[in-house]
């Protein structure tokens, strides 16, 4: 690993408060399966230091780690400005948090004075387009950071992309003006403006900034469950404020359940139930969901044209999801090699297997006990994940347990008894011996009633000899 990008994240430290779960760096990642495309704007006057420049490509590396990054996850462009507008990278130069996060050290400052309206408009013009990776069905974002009032105007700049459904995050650091980051931002302000007095602060607004693009990411989650694939159901009514509503379970079904499992990046659901995760007031008034099944979010889904008015209390949507694992290239599912959903499927490093770890894999995989847990040699180290033995045994669900490996050179291989195996263990089996006793029981049975009723033939012939 480059050793600039490393001293990086050992840098990044920040312990976020939002939904997710711990990466290796120290802090928690966005979790989200939601699609997003964020241009991140940096001011690259020269009135920003050398060693503030250092910061803040510091914090944009902490940023870029905390989310899922991907082709159908997050994409992040950057432009830098001064005097002139320059594309560092587009929303689809970089496709994976790796290469991203190597491109960031690179960055070299532009100097000069603070354009930021002429960057605005610049990055609607040419960064916000699909021939450069902009998706029609992602959220688009904004994150503007500088340290210094404008130059020009930014009012009808940053209106523009508001109007084109582009939400902005405005960050001024030192002499940046109050009054121009608040035009310049989204409502509600106070969730899309900082104003901090040095660059050393970013680190402080970090935790904040994640957790509000995060949630502006997010339409459902489950609360008060025992992992992220568990809880009652709440959906996101108002993205703007941030408000969140449970769900009535007579407007919800199976079909429903199912994509927001999928939604949420966990397994098919395998409990729907009311009042499962705390008993709740009335819930909010929601439109009735009416999803196939098929679709990847909530949202894509049709919806009755108005909405509830009455729900009885203790009548909210509870659903459990199954954890995102299964095992693959076997004669079987209870066999093969083990892989975890966590944005993509990856084997998991095999180098430490235990039986009570293998126990709680073949159950969440609906198996039954462990018939052999081992390890394979991979000679194309490919990316993978590292499970913790005693997160797992601990009850947490597979995905507060796993953390990415680069590469691994050894994959867990797990064989289970197969459900089926145990019902002829436990009743075909049994049901053959009886029939088979039963059969045998008969046989004999009629042999001997066949050898007290002998030929009368036979024993007059054998009376005749004896008597001779």
């Amino acid at each position: 690993m480059d050793p600039l990008l490393m001293v990086l994240l050992l840098l990044w430290r920040p312990g976020l408060r939002a939904e997710g779960r711990h990466n290796p760096n120290g802090s928690q990642e966005c979790e989200t399966t939601a699609k997003a495309d964020i241009v991140v704007l940096v001011d690259g006057s020269g009135s920003i230091g050398r060693s503030d420049f250092e910061t803040l490509k510091t914090f944009l590396a902490g940023m870029v780690s905390n989310f899922n990054i991907g082709p159908d996850r997050v994409q992040i462009g950057l432009v830098q400005y001064s005097s002139n507008t320059r594309t560092e990278w587009h929303l689809n130069t970089h496709q994976t948090k790796y290469s991203l996060l190597k491109a960031i050290p690179n960055l070299v400052q532009l100097q000069s004075q603070t354009f930021t309206g002429l960057a605005l408009n610049y990055i609607l013009q040419n960064n916000f387009k699909p021939n450069v990776g902009m998706r029609a069905d992602s959220k688009k974002i904004v994150v503007l950071i500088t340290d210094g009032e404008a130059n020009d105007n930014t009012l009808l700049p940053s209106q523009k992309l508001k109007d084109a459904g582009i939400e902005i995050y405005a960050i001024g650091v030192t002499n940046a003006k109050r009054k121009e980051l608040s035009y310049i931002a989204s409502d509600p302000k106070e969730i899309h403006t900082y104003y901090l007095r040095d660059f050393s602060s970013l680190r402080g607004i970090a935790d904040d900034l994640t957790i509000n693009i995060c949630n502006s990411l997010v339409f459902v989650r489950l609360v008060n469950g025992t992992s992220l694939c568990s809880g009652r159901l709440e959906v996101n009514t108002n993205q703007s404020t941030q408000r969140w509503s449970s769900v009535c379970e007579d407007d919800f079904d199976q079909q429903d359940a199912e994509v927001v499992c999928r939604e949420l990046g966990c397994g098919a659901p395998s409990v729907l139930q009311g009042v499962l995760y705390g008993e709740v007031e009335a819930p909010m008034r929601t439109k009735e969901f009416q999803c196939r099944g098929n679709e990847s979010a909530l949202l894509d889904c049709r919806s009755s044209g108005s909405d509830r008015n009455t729900c009885s209390p203790g009548k909210a949507v509870g659903l459990t999801c199954s954890d995102p694992v299964r095992l693959v290239g076997g004669w079987s599912r209870c066999t093969g090699t083990l892989e975890v959903k966590q944005g993509d499927w990856r084997p998991v490093d095999g180098s430490d297997p235990t039986w009570e770890s293998a126990s709680v894999y073949c159950r969440k995989l609906s198996c039954s006990s462990p018939l052999s847990v081992g390890r394979r040699d991979d000679s194309s180290n490919r990316s993978a994940w590292k499970i913790n033995s005693d997160c797992v045994l601990s009850g947490s669900g597979l995905r507060e347990c796993v953390t990415p490996l680069s590469w691994s050179s050894s994959i867990l291989e797990l064989t289970c008894l197969h459900p089926a195996a145990v019902i002829i263990r436990l009743v075909v089996l049994p049901l053959t011996l009886l029939l088979s006793t039963i059969v045998i029981y008969f046989i004999m049975k009629v042999q001997a009633t066949r050898g007290q009723m002998s030929d009368p033939q036979e024993n007059i012939e054998l009376d005749y000899y004896n008597q001779s």
